[in-house]
Parts: structure tokens; sequence; C-alpha cells
């Protein structure tokens, strides 16, 4: 499975390249951020693989793959209440599905792992509810 979801996270990384003018304008994250920094996979899902790098710039880059749906998302993340913010600056979504796209995610910190709330509704996921967790990557 670690080969898989290496090859999973390599392919969404290489998805788009972010504009030199988007890292123009992107700030470094604060020092007490860097300690999240990191890549991250979601466990306790059935049939849906997903990765988030958070980088120490404050930027991150996250995909997600349910299956024939396929999803990646860049932009900036920064602390929030009890965990983290991601605030998306590109997201690749098909066209078809309009509503698997979002602007923002909560990841509610437990214990070193992130505890995701979906920003949308489907079938397996409801609006806000948290499934699943990202364990970071040895």
């Amino acid at each position: 499975m670690n080969g898989l979801r290496a090859l999973l996270i390599a392919a969404a990384l290489a998805w788009a390249p972010i504009s030199s003018a988007q890292d123009a304008t992107q700030h470094a994250a604060p020092a007490t951020e860097r300690s999240i920094a990191g890549d991250y996979h979601l466990e306790s899902v059935m049939e849906t693989g997903s990765g988030l790098r958070l980088k120490d710039d404050g930027t991150f880059e996250w995909f997600f793959t349910y299956g024939a749906l396929d999803l990646a998302a860049r932009g900036k993340w920064s602390r929030a209440g009890d965990g983290i913010d991601l605030v998306v600056g590109e997201m690749g979504y098909p066209p078809q599905f309009p509503e698997t796209k979002f602007d923002r995610m909560h990841l509610r910190s437990d214990d070193g792992e992130l505890v995701p709330a979906w920003p949308w509704d489907m079938d397996d996921f409801r609006k806000n509810e948290e499934r699943g967790v990202y364990v970071r990557e040895e």
C-alpha cells in the first residue's frame, strides 16, 4: 500500500505548477506552525486515497480519490482554533461535479494526527462531518 500511496502523492503533486506570481504572494508560516509541516495520508475511510503535504512556507498540496472521483488542491494553511485551516488557491475537480469544489477545509489536531471536517455533501460524506484521519508519514 505504501508504494501506491507514494505513487498517488507523486501524481497529485505533479498535477499543476503554481505560478511564480502565486509564489511571490504566499508568506512563510510562523515558526510555531513548522512542527506540523510534513506529508500525511488519510486512514480509516474505505475505498478512498488522500494525501496532504503541509510545507514550512505555509502552503499545502492535497489530493483525494474516491472511486472515479479525483480532486486536487493547492493553497495556504494556517493554525485555526483546535487545528489548521486549508484555504484553497487553485483546485482541480470534475466539471460535472461542481459540488466537490471547496474554498476552505478545517482539520482538527488530535495527538499529532489531523481529523478533517469534510466541506461538502456526498453520499458517504456529510457537510462538516469528521471522518477518517490524516496520519503523518514517517
